[in-house]
């Protein structure tokens, strides 16, 4: 009887041994800044640009899409029943001389606005926001005279498909500083329906 015991016992240890699940990737460590604060900006006194910053908005965990009217921002399921975007900019007039980004990305939708009306007229409720300071030249993707970073995490507090019982309109945006103290914005809206 003890050794039957014991043979039980020993195989399913070394059956949980060789078999244990992954540990899930948790939201944060897809996240090129591992949702860490924001930190400051440092900006470079030696740059002498004044133009407004031209940005678009995009996604993509680790490769920049623009957003459009035929590619809308995924949301992404996380481990612990939660949703997110992985959000990202593009600049059109970077300056490569002076590194560093800081970004403020805000999800924000309102019910039964349609795309046309202006901001100020619909009741807005945000679902998500992060701030944020890209400096690792590592994640600031230069392909000619484009700059691109993406993959940042901006938890939902809900998805906004979920909330209303009716069609909503939802805005992404981004405003962007460079360390040349210039900013840029920009919204990218869709209509979500339940």
């Amino acid at each position: 009887m003890h050794a039957w015991l014991l043979a039980f016992v020993a195989s399913t240890q070394l059956t949980g041994f060789f078999c244990q699940p992954e540990e899930p990737t948790q939201t944060c460590e897809m996240d090129p800044l591992g949702c860490a604060p924001e930190t400051m900006l440092v900006l470079d006194p030696t740059c002498t640009r004044d133009d407004p910053l031209i940005i678009s908005l995009g996604e993509g965990e680790s490769t920049y899409t623009p957003l459009s009217d035929e590619h809308w921002p995924e949301v992404n399921s996380g481990f612990q029943g939660g949703q997110h975007f992985f959000l990202g900019v593009e600049l059109d007039n970077p300056e490569v001389g002076s590194p560093g980004l800081e970004i403020q990305f805000v999800v924000r939708a309102a019910e039964e606005c349609p795309i046309e009306a202006p901001s100020n007229s619909c009741t807005w409720t945000t679902f998500g926001a992060r701030d944020l300071v890209v400096t690792d030249p590592a994640l600031l993707i230069t392909v000619g005279d484009k700059l691109t970073t993406t993959g940042y995490v901006v938890i939902l507090d809900e998805n906004p498909e979920w909330v209303y019982n009716s069609w909503a309109r939802v805005d992404v945006s981004a405003t962007v500083r460079d360390a040349c103290d210039r900013v840029g914005s920009a919204t990218f809206s869709y209509i979500a329906l339940p």
